[in-house]
């Protein structure tokens, strides 16, 4: 658990998950993750990668899902924007937002929350593929593989929020 506000990270990161098996992106936002899962299935010479990116971006858009639910009991799921388009530059500020600039101006939870949370979620994504690649890639593989994954899940966060705005 976590001191802000005594929110449990990891009932948020088990909330994200759940979600993600429920078909919970907006239109919109699924043809942007296949879009996105068979571009990188062409540029990446291991397609596991391709589907490893899009588990990632599904699990980080079901994590901004979960914070919504925990902000006015899922009031922001009705200002869910229902446009057709991504606004793709948009999406990528949220993104470097996140990553390298002011998360609490993103997420809906105190940042350190949100920040937690996306760490543990990316951990848990490469944990999955610890087992099986690990030892098949040296450090500075491993390194990259690690800044991937954390992209996707970070990039799928900032998509939901690019539905979703903090109002």
């Amino acid at each position: 658990m976590t001191a802000a506000a005594g929110i449990d990270v990891s009932d948020l990161c088990f909330t994200a998950r759940a979600l993600a098996q429920t078909h919970p992106m907006t239109e919109a936002s699924h043809h942007y993750r296949q879009e996105c899962l068979e571009r990188e299935r062409r540029r990446q010479p291991v397609t596991e990668l391709a589907d490893w990116a899009a588990t990632a971006l599904l699990v980080g858009y079901c994590l901004r899902r979960s914070e919504e639910q925990r902000v006015n009991d899922g009031a922001f799921a009705a200002a869910a924007s229902t446009g057709n388009e991504i606004d793709l530059d948009h999406v990528t500020a949220l993104t470097e937002s996140l990553r390298l600039g002011d998360p609490g101006s993103v997420s809906l939870l105190p940042a350190d929350v949100t920040v937690a949370a996306l760490d543990r979620i990316i951990g848990t994504e490469l944990d999955k593929r610890n087992e099986h690649l690990r030892e098949q890639l040296d450090d500075a593989s491993w390194s990259e593989l690690e800044d991937y994954i954390a992209w996707w899940v970070i990039h799928g966060y900032a998509l939901r929020a690019s539905e979703c705005p903090k109002q």
